[in-house]
């Protein structure tokens, strides 16, 4: 939307994990360089955790990227779970192919798994992601598993990712053992306002930015709203681009991102006790639908008017929703380097100059690939962000997904009690390709009828917290609202509501039940 207006080749904020854009201070450096440590010389637990919004899931992509080994990762999304569902899990992770009923027959079959891993010189790998939510008694059978070794040596690491809580968990008595074998436990922290700014130039300067585009005040500002969290940083600089683009300025000062705190109405209080959401981390507001209309339209104004309104829905789920059918942020398929593992012999101080390296070719490299990259194109060599995977039975066949169905509109008239449905994926944000020809067929009868209003109704299926449904719904009407807008259709002829998981139009006890239920309903009526 905004890239041509500001010389850029791609969106410089985007909120999901992409390891092109990575920025690393003095102190990321350290504390990934003590992190591949412990991989790489199988120092068994390792602890990364920090606030919500930090970039633990980043900094993790990396982590697996630099870290040239042959491994085999599980990854566990969600830790909350009974001990035997907990092994069954490990075991679909590991693909052992078995189902167990006892913890001995699962002890004997993963043991027999580790060695046969060592032997083939295969580093394995156990990603617990919100570790904050173990309970004394999985953590102890965690523990466990680590006891299994060969010839004094470790047969799997176990990476614990949390928020700072889980070093309060640890902290109790109980979990004594636990905390005894802890080699490597690195807090991440907030950026300072110098790296807030260094990190906005960098973000910039990788989207293909040749001049300053945010002047130093408004970085400053950056600062005080984001408390220097990344996530927000990224939130509010899109946001602020955005408005530069609608109001026709080339830079952005402190004032427009004052504007842009009073848009959001989020307080950003980042207690500690909220949990962080991850799956945002994938999600990516389209802000693209909504085609570029000259300024003196009202039709365009409006139209930035409701993406910003977009933005304080995305916001609001994204800091204070509950995502509960998450699945795992890392794939291992993505991360394993095909490389023959061998131990090395390095100290920290060596990593950590390695790691120096990289990041400095990294840039130069990215520099050079978005120079001669098309505009929109894929980095089809850039690692696969950290993102949620939709659950494979969700997404398995996307092709069976419901067709949006097309209203047959008649210049003469519209049957009010007729609907037009636009179908969603699993746990998506993007309108589906096929909605455009429905809502094309929408805007052409409504441009020729100014009587007509237009209602948007956003359901979803009954699976994962009510609330964060609601939100959901509410966003993906808000979505075809904007797209509306944009295309010339009065904000003021459309309503549009969020309904959670009200009114399904089939069982949510099956799958295709869900599928037809993730929807958006367009209803056209007269005034």
């Amino acid at each position: 939307m905004y890239l041509d207006h500001y010389n850029l080749k791609e969106r410089p904020f985007n909120i999901s994990p992409d390891s092109r854009f990575l920025w690393l201070s003095e102190k990321h450096k350290e504390g990934l360089a003590n992190l591949k440590y412990g991989v790489m010389e199988n120092k068994g637990f390792l602890v990364l955790t920090g606030d919500i919004g930090t970039g633990k899931t980043l900094l993790i992509n990396s982590l697996i990227r630099m870290t040239e080994v042959n491994a085999l990762i599980a990854t566990i999304p969600d830790p909350d779970l009974e001990i035997m569902d907990f092994f069954n899990l490990l075991s679909d992770e590991f693909n052992m192919n078995k189902v167990f009923i006892s913890k001995g027959d699962f002890l004997i079959e993963f043991k027999q798994f580790l060695v046969e891993s060592y032997v083939s010189d295969k580093v394995v790998l156990l990603i617990i992601d919100e570790a904050q939510r173990l309970n004394h008694e999985l953590l102890e059978q965690i523990r466990l598993l680590s006891n299994i070794e060969l010839d004094n040596r470790k047969l799997i690491n176990i990476f614990f990712i949390g928020q700072s809580e889980f070093n309060q968990l640890i902290r109790d008595d109980r979990n004594r053992a636990v905390r005894q074998r802890i080699s490597v436990n690195y807090q991440l922290e907030p950026l300072s306002k110098p790296e807030t700014a260094d990190y906005i130039h960098y973000r910039l300067k990788m989207a293909g930015a040749t001049e300053e585009i945010f002047k130093p005040d408004a970085a400053r500002e950056v600062f005080n709203f984001s408390r220097g969290y990344p996530r927000l940083i990224n939130v509010i600089c899109d946001l602020a681009l955005v408005t530069g683009y609608s109001e026709g300025l080339k830079k952005i000062g402190a004032g427009m991102i004052k504007d842009c705190e009073k848009e959001l109405k989020i307080p950003i209080d980042m207690d500690k006790t909220h949990s962080e959401q991850s799956n945002l981390g994938q999600t990516q507001h389209k802000l693209d639908l909504a085609a570029p209309r000259p300024k003196q339209q009202s039709g365009f104004m409006y139209g930035v008017a409701f993406i910003i309104v977009l933005f304080m829905a995305f916001i609001g789920y994204q800091i204070y929703g509950s995502l509960a059918e998450s699945s795992a942020r890392w794939k291992p398929d993505d991360f394993a380097p095909q490389a023959n593992y061998r131990l090395l012999e390095e100290q920290r101080e060596a990593f950590k100059t390695e790691i120096e390296k990289e990041t400095m070719i990294k840039e130069d490299d990215s520099a050079g690939k978005n120079s001669s990259q098309h505009k929109g194109e894929i980095n089809t060599n850039a690692v696969a962000s950290l993102s949620i995977e939709e659950n494979k039975k969700e997404t398995g066949d996307r092709e069976s997904s419901p067709k949006s169905e097309l209203i047959d509109i008649q210049p003469s008239g519209f049957v009010t009690d007729q609907r037009s449905t636009i179908y969603f994926e699993h746990n998506s944000n993007e309108l589906p390709q096929k909605a455009y020809e429905t809502l094309s067929n929408i805007i052409k009868f409504t441009s020729r009828r100014s009587d007509l209003r237009i209602t948007v109704e956003g359901f979803t299926d009954s699976h994962g917290d009510p609330v964060y449904n609601k939100q959901l719904s509410k966003y993906r009407a808000d979505m075809v609202k904007s797209y509306l807008i944009g295309q010339g259709v009065s904000a003021s002829r459309i309503d549009a509501f969020g309904r959670g998981s009200k009114n399904p139009l089939k069982s949510n006890g099956s799958l295709e039940g869900r599928k037809q239920n993730r929807r958006v309903e367009i209803k056209v009526y007269n005034n």
